[in-house]
């Protein structure tokens, strides 16, 4: 078995990657949830994102400064590490269209 840092490692290089397929500049985990920046304040698909925000109701919610907020309670780092993870393959699907 892989070491824990590595398993780490291997999962924050697939959070990346699908920051790349989502157009996510940035994303701020917390044990509370977590806060997505997109590159250049844009989604490439608006009209997906409304949708998806629309079935995430009372959870997901864009601010005005146009940060994208997802409240989840994650425990610990793993389980942050999983929700971030999934949280930006439903956002590249979406922004695939």
């Amino acid at each position: 078995p892989l070491p824990e840092e590595v398993e780490n490692l291997l999962q924050i290089v697939a959070i990346k990657r699908l920051c790349i397929q989502a157009g996510a500049d940035k994303v701020d985990a917390g044990p509370k949830g977590a806060v997505v920046s997109f590159r250049n304040d844009t989604f490439a698909n608006p009209a997906g994102l409304i949708d998806f925000i629309q079935t995430q109701v009372g959870t997901v919610s864009l601010r005005p400064d146009h940060k994208l907020v997802y409240r989840r309670i994650w425990e610990d780092p793993p389980a942050r590490l999983n929700g971030v993870k999934h949280l930006m393959g439903e956002l590249a699907a979406v922004a695939a269209g």
